[in-house]
Formats: C-alpha cells, structure tokens, sequence
C-alpha cells in the first residue's frame, strides 16, 4: 500500500463532499474541488478522509498516493491558504501592488509589469535596498506558478545576491572575480 496514500486526511472544521467521482472542500478560505481517478475512492471516517484504491496495480498505487497530496493540498488551501515570501535585493528596486498587477522597477530600463492571477493575495513590504513579496492564496499550484514566474524576471545573481530569491533559498555567494597579473 502506499505510503503517502494511506495516510488520513485531518478534516478540522473542513466540510466535505464526495459526489460519485469528485470530492468538494469547502473551508472558511472558500471551496475547491478535485476529480477522482477512475478506481481511486474516498471516505469520511468521523473527522479524517480515507483514499482507497480498486487494485494494486502500478498506475493505482501511483495515483493513490498523487491523489491523497492533491486532495491535502486542497484541504489546506481552504482551511489555511498557501504562501510563499519572495525576497528582492538590490539599490533602487521597488514594487507596487495595483488592483490586478504588481508594478515593479527592478533594475532594467523600465518598470515591469506582471498580472495577478484570480485568487492570489500579494503583499508587498518594503525594505531598505531590498523588498519582500507575499503571495496567498487557496491554490498550491497557482501560488507555486505565479512565484516562479516572478522569479524568472531576475534570478539571484551569486555575486552581488541581486535579484529575486525565496525565502527559504541557500544562495552560496562567490567571491570577487579577480585578475591574475
């Protein structure tokens, strides 16, 4: 059986509906939804979700355990949200957030623009030479998507660490380049 999918689902507070092949969760950050597999179920047992699968076929063992994540991920995107903390470095950058972009000089020689996906919170907290950038939101893949994006307008460069870096990300500086006479 697999490991991940064997694992229950905590439900604190979240309500639950399973309709033939699709399960809804509904907390109070809003409601999402999730298709299931064909051969893959799932149960309410008290305040936990069980998936189970038909068979112990490859794709059934593969998709218990991706189907389990999914549904979890959900289960936390309505109850807590989903966040990631960008962190921008460098002399003169600076962000807005306007009602559906995000605003930003960030050392070219024009502001850059990036939209706001539908259900994503950004925050912007400013620093001295450097900012933080909050995404929020319900969906896991959008906000992982949506901080991607934004990291690949300019990714931390090991000299100087400027640019944009996650929060959590270990960037080994490197030293000076030199020159041998």
């Amino acid at each position: 059986m697999s490991r991940i999918g064997r694992l229950p689902i905590p439900l604190d507070g979240i309500e639950v509906k399973i309709a033939g092949n699709s399960v809804s969760v509904k907390g109070k950050r809003g409601e999402d939804k999730y298709p299931l597999p064909e051969g893959i179920t799932a149960k309410v047992d008290g305040a936990f979700l069980h998936i189970g699968r038909a068979d112990d076929s490859q794709d059934q063992r593969r998709l218990h355990g991706v189907t389990r994540a999914e549904i979890n991920n959900r289960v936390l995107g309505v109850s807590r949200g989903h966040t990631i903390t960008l962190i921008v470095q460098g002399k003169g950058y600076s962000a807005e957030v306007k009602p559906a972009a995000i605003d930003m000089q960030i050392g070219f020689s024009h502001r850059v623009v990036a939209a706001i996906p539908a259900g994503l919170v950004v925050v912007v907290k400013p620093g001295q030479n450097e900012f933080s950038m909050t995404i929020t939101g319900n969906d896991k893949h959008l906000v992982g998507v949506f901080a991607s994006t934004l990291y690949k307008l300019r990714k931390v460069e090991p000299y100087n660490l400027i640019g944009f870096r996650y929060s959590d990300q270990q960037v080994k500086r490197k030293a000076a380049k030199s020159v041998v006479s």
